[in-house]
């Protein structure tokens, strides 16, 4: 019958340990962190209200509120509020994120919507060419 060869059956698929190389997982999702903890936290402390005020109040007038606030809560010497479950990293990012999101909406109260526009259009008259969509077609 003559010699049989490795490929004359193949049994099934082989099967290998680990991930793929250079294949996309395509059923796997990594699980992403939920900010809704965080977001808790500040809306306990009223930021998250205060931010979203800054429609109804007018940006000028919700800035001074805050400042105002910030400034009573120094004078009682009340501490800023802190759940103590959290990491001391949680309780500094917590505070880091209010006071850039303060600092954001300081800079633009100052503004007017007309303000706005001029800067940003003086920030794209002052890209330099090569940002410019080119001319395609002819003349």
């Amino acid at each position: 019958m003559g010699k049989m060869s490795e490929y004359d059956y193949v049994v099934g698929k082989l099967k290998l340990k680990g991930k793929a190389l250079n294949v996309k997982a395509v059923g796997m999702k990594k699980k992403k962190k939920s900010k809704h903890h965080y977001d808790q936290i500040l809306s306990q402390e009223g930021i998250v209200s205060l931010i979203s005020e800054v429609g109804a109040l007018g940006r000028h007038w919700m800035v001074l509120r805050i400042t105002h606030e910030a400034e009573k809560s120094r004078d009682e010497g009340r501490q800023p509020f802190h759940n103590d479950h959290l990491t001391p990293a949680e309780r500094r990012y917590i505070e880091q994120k209010a006071k850039i999101e303060l600092r954001r909406m300081a800079k633009t109260a100052n503004k007017s919507h007309r303000n706005q526009i001029q800067e940003f259009n003086q920030y794209l008259a002052n890209l330099s060419e090569h940002y410019d969509i080119p001319k395609v077609g002819p003349g």
